[in-house]
């Protein structure tokens, strides 16, 4: 009786794991320079759908700064419309997301008195 239920449940394993797998992960580099006491979009916006065999939005977005000093906040905004939503917050030089589909992009904020320069890298299933 227990072999009657552990193969339907090896085979539903094994097709969830196929369907992840089949997600197409794109992999983008952004670079640039942040005004002081401002945030800008550094990547996006971009679009994620399941028409690429993902089962939702996945982002990880990175962020570290040129010279000395802190990176900038790194966070994730989701589009609602006709507005923008924070859906991740920094933890350290990282941000990242799991969630529904929709528009993203990633925000970088410069609270310094000083300009900074950047480079980072986004992460996302599309």
């Amino acid at each position: 009786m227990k072999s009657l239920i552990a193969l339907p449940l090896a085979a539903l394993m094994l097709v969830s794991a196929q369907v992840s797998a089949s997600c197409l992960y794109i992999n983008e580099s952004y670079t640039g320079i942040i005004p002081p006491k401002t945030a800008i979009t550094a990547h996006g916006p971009f679009k994620i759908t399941s028409a690429n065999g993902c089962s939702g939005a996945g982002i990880d977005a990175t962020v570290s700064t040129g010279g000395v000093g802190r990176a900038p906040e790194i966070y994730i905004e989701q589009d609602v419309g006709s507005s923008w939503n924070r859906v991740s917050f920094s933890i350290g030089n990282n941000a990242s997301y799991s969630g529904a589909f929709g528009n993203y992009r990633v925000v970088l904020n410069n609270d310094d008195a000083v300009s900074k320069s950047y480079s980072g890298a986004v992460r996302y299933g599309r």
